[in-house]
């Protein structure tokens, strides 16, 4: 280990648990939510959590650099009151370190408002998309079963024009599996610099992708 090296640590938050505005068919909350009987009662992280979390998260970090992660479900579903406020707290507890934000998002509620105050607060937004038209609404669809590649695609124009920072996040399932380069040229086309792959984790999915799929090591598949 190098004695040089600030300790750090790196804690993901779900302030808005597993609720999403989104139905897509791989979702692993979906088979899961036999496990949160109250989630629709009860699913917002209340605002001392939040601030306790902030603080501790910010107090664990040797360094001066602090990296704050927002997930879910849908974390926009909180409203930007709720980040605004936990903005405030970041203030109160930062002391002399620099804290960014990450925010894995849908999309599908993104504006200028948000933009605004993604750019103003230092956030990385990470944007789910599985793709060109064909591929994304193949399993990306709203909970009345209607396509949402156009919206996504609205709210990366959106982070492009306020200079929000974004990278891509794809899940690779057995459908966009079979056109990879077509898949990744369309990711690049839309200006994701960072691309990064998720496998659908269904295992009859996963057998199924192994019998498209040619890797330099199809071994470690």
């Amino acid at each position: 280990m190098n004695d040089f090296l600030p300790i750090s640590c790196h804690v993901m938050a779900k302030p808005s648990g597993s609720i999403c505005n989104l139905d897509c068919t791989y979702c692993f909350y979906l088979e899961k939510e036999h496990l949160y009987p109250n989630r629709k009662l009860n699913w917002k992280m209340n605002l001392a959590t939040v601030e306790a979390f902030i603080k501790q998260q910010i107090d664990a970090q040797h360094g001066a650099e602090v990296v704050i992660a927002w997930q879910g479900g849908e974390p926009t579903l909180l409203g930007l009151d709720f980040f605004k406020a936990a903005m405030l707290f970041v203030d109160k507890h930062a002391r002399e370190k620099t804290v960014s934000h990450t925010m894995q998002t849908n999309g599908i509620l993104l504006d200028n408002a948000w933009c605004s105050f993604f750019k103003k607060n230092d956030f990385l937004i990470g944007i789910s998309i599985d793709g060109p038209e064909e591929m994304h609404d193949k399993y990306r669809l709203t909970r009345s079963g209607k396509p949402t590649h156009a919206r996504v695609l609205e709210a990366i124009l959106l982070l492009q024009e306020h200079q929000v920072e974004f990278n891509t996040l794809t899940v690779v399932s057995d459908f966009n599996v079979k056109s990879p380069l077509k898949l990744y040229h369309y990711l690049k086309s839309i200006g994701s610099n960072n691309i990064q792959f998720i496998p659908w984790s269904n295992a009859y999915q996963i057998k199924q992708m192994k019998m498209v799929c040619t890797l330099s090591a199809p071994s470690l598949i």
